[in-house]
């Protein structure tokens, strides 16, 4: 969900561009830079930048203030890896909280909440799996891009709920009638596209995938 500016108090606001700036710090400090010389690298980021930006802005909203939207972080993370996934989710933020009118206080929390947050659940739940769990196609499909997804959108939208209390916008009796219901049914289209966006890339385009080697994965299995 996009959170918009008016509906946040200063400590919310303050606290959501600490977390994103550090979040982006890391990221430029840390990237592995030199992945994009290449000028198909570049087109490819910059080309998730535009998907997520177009997908933030279709909603599906309950009430004002309230609105579900696909994240597709999981399927940018396992793109890119969390540095590039959190510059791709800055990028196309920018563009929503200009086009969507949100207000660019919100730009914190909303990055915050709705980008490095399933973004690190994501790279979490990546090296859990590939310490612990057997390394072939079905495994990185439906573990790495559906599961994590679901997970991920759960939290953002438990995150979001946490947000809308403690800035009084709507009382916990108002979220469990129409926004609280919604949360879990979330996980399934959320876990479902980004599963099979990344089914697609396996097969279409792995060279598009930072995470996903044919050594690891496919031969052999």
């Amino acid at each position: 969900m996009n959170l918009v500016a008016e509906s946040l108090g200063l400590p919310t606001i303050v606290i959501g561009w600490i977390l994103l700036l550090a979040g982006v710090i890391w990221s430029l400090k840390t990237a592995p830079w030199y992945k994009l010389q290449d000028k198909q690298a570049q087109h490819v980021m910059l080309g998730a930048s535009l998907l997520v930006f177009l997908v933030w802005q279709f909603t599906a909203s309950v009430d004002e203030g309230l609105s579900f939207h696909f994240l597709l972080m999981t399927l940018v993370t396992m793109m890119f890896a969390p540095q590039f996934a959190i510059l791709t989710m800055t990028f196309a933020l920018l563009g929503v909280t200009l086009v969507m009118d949100l207000g660019w206080l919100s730009f914190g929390v909303n990055g915050f909440v709705m980008g490095l947050t399933p973004i690190f659940i994501t790279w979490l739940m990546y090296k859990v799996g590939a310490r612990f769990l057997e390394a072939n196609f079905f495994v990185y499909v439906f573990y790495n891009g559906f599961f994590s997804a679901a997970i991920g959108v759960v939290s953002v939208l438990s995150m979001a709920v946490g947000v809308l209390l403690v800035n009084d916008v709507y009382n916990y009796a108002q979220l469990k009638q129409m926004f609280i219901p919604y949360i879990p049914l979330m996980a399934t289209p959320e876990g479902f596209v980004n599963g099979m966006a990344l089914a697609a890339l396996v097969v279409l385009k792995p060279n598009w995938l930072t995470t996903f080697h044919d050594k690891n994965y496919l031969e052999g299995k």
